[in-house]
């Protein structure tokens, strides 16, 4: 309940370790001794309590409601300043926010689906949109090694892990790229925390191939990595993983604005075709105007909104 994606034995340990990592608590809603409601909240700190896993049995607004009402008394008894969500651990799999009307919704990893009503009552309780993202979705294109080579790439060159342990030690570098982002861009709480989580993940499902590093060649210094997430719920005719999604991009302030994300989206694109990775999906804010345009020339277009929401206490 509160959840649209499968909830398989097999992604228990990843479940659990996020569950343990955070004290998670479950707010449960019963009536006549059925669990007919259910929301999950945690805190990295003492500032934000976030909330995930909303659901109610039928989707009743007046159900939506009262539990709705029961979290933000625990936000303001708790003292939190705000109230932000649904942010479904573990990530990789659950993902976050309500999903729009007129989404796609067939299944797909990190892509909730739920009907409009909650984020309607959402907002009529003083919640407000925090953050839309967008899912970029579209086939994964080969690209013409041309293409790669008119990127000033002399001076940079890609490369993927030799092997799982070499991604762990990467750990320290990963989170210096990712103080590169703005604070409004970060979305997960507590990812220091989860780094190994999340590899064990595309480790079990995917892949050294959806882990990009670039190195400056100058320095030997790593300025920017690409990570990419299997997704378990779609296969070929032959069996095989056939598609994922492409989740950050993450590049060194300093090298910046050189066309290094569209070599390493280039670079990543070519390693996941040969790989069998047919089809993609990327979130992204509505606001990147220029990543939505560059993304519809590959025939890659928005075709699902989750809206993340902000109640401030």
């Amino acid at each position: 309940m509160g959840i649209s994606l499968p909830i398989w034995p097999e992604f228990y340990p990843y479940i659990l370790h996020d569950l343990k990592t955070f004290q998670a608590k479950s707010l449960l809603l019963i009536e006549d001794g059925n669990i007919t409601g259910h929301v999950l909240f945690y805190n990295e700190n003492v500032e934000i309590l976030y909330f995930g896993f909303f659901g109610v049995f039928d989707h009743d607004p007046k159900k939506i409601e009262f539990l709705l009402n029961k979290l933000i008394e625990y936000g303001k008894k708790k003292k939190f300043n705000k109230i932000v969500g649904p942010i479904n651990i573990p990530i990789p799999i659950y993902g976050w926010g309500f999903m729009e009307k007129g989404s796609t919704a067939n299944l797909y990893v990190g892509k909730p689906i739920n009907p409009s009503i909650y984020q309607e009552l959402f907002l009529q309780k003083g919640f407000a949109v925090k953050t839309k993202e967008l899912s970029l979705e579209g086939p994964v294109l080969k690209f013409d090694v041309k293409i790669l080579s008119k990127y000033d790439s002399e001076n940079y060159e890609l490369f993927h892990p030799k092997n799982w342990e070499e991604v762990l030690n990467f750990k320290p570098t990963f989170f210096k790229l990712n103080a590169n982002l703005p604070s409004e861009s970060v979305i997960t709480p507590g990812t220091q925390h989860l780094y190994e989580n999340y590899i064990k993940f595309i480790r079990q499902y995917g892949d050294l191939f959806m882990i990009t590093f670039i190195k400056y060649k100058i320095t030997n210094e790593i300025v920017g990595c690409f990570f990419c997430f299997p997704n378990p719920f779609r296969k070929d005719e032959s069996g095989l993983y056939d598609s994922y999604m492409a989740f950050i991009i993450l590049i060194d302030k300093e090298h910046q604005g050189k066309g290094l994300g569209g070599l390493l989206t280039l670079y990543s694109a070519n390693k996941a075709w040969a790989n069998n990775i047919r089809y993609n999906i990327t979130p992204v804010e509505s606001k990147a105007k220029r990543s939505i345009a560059l993304a519809k020339k590959f025939g890659v277009k928005p075709k699902r909104a989750h809206l993340i929401l902000e109640y401030t206490i």
